[in-house]
């Protein structure tokens, strides 16, 4: 009777559920040894070890494009910005010399005003020659 209660106390633990869609693990060469029985382990299938290698290989190739594409884009954004600050300073050494051009030119428009006043007190003094003279070239006094 001993044996026969010791057979059903020990059914329980050894009715344990089983996954019909896997197949049954018992033991032998074909499985891993580090699984308990009735666990599949995923072996090593070449088709999946290929497709992981070209899919690895896809990307490296693709990771490598892109950042040669990177590159390139940066290489030519700082070729844009350095083009423009050339541009920039380009026009800031137009309007320096602009502006010096014109301030010679003011001043010597200036000093051609004030030979012309010079000129018209002058000739409201009396001198018949200061009357005669043409009007003073500010591009005479440049």
């Amino acid at each position: 009777m001993v044996g026969l209660l010791g057979a059903l106390v020990a059914t329980p633990a050894l009715a344990q559920a089983v996954d019909p869609n896997q197949p049954f693990n018992d033991g032998s060469a074909a499985a891993s040894m580090t699984a308990p029985p009735g666990v599949v382990v995923p072996g090593q299938d070449p088709g999946v070890s290929a497709v992981n290698r070209n899919e690895a290989q896809a990307l490296a190739i693709d990771t490598n494009t892109a950042r040669a594409e990177r590159n390139a884009e940066l290489q030519s954004y700082h070729a844009a910005v350095h083009d423009y600050h050339q541009a920039v300073q380009a026009r800031r050494d137009t309007i320096a010399m602009i502006r010096t051009t014109q301030s010679r030119r003011d001043a010597a428009y200036a000093r051609a005003m004030d030979a012309w006043h010079e000129q018209v007190a002058a000739c409201q003094d009396g001198n018949h020659q200061a009357c005669q003279a043409p009007t003073p070239d500010p591009a005479a006094f440049e």
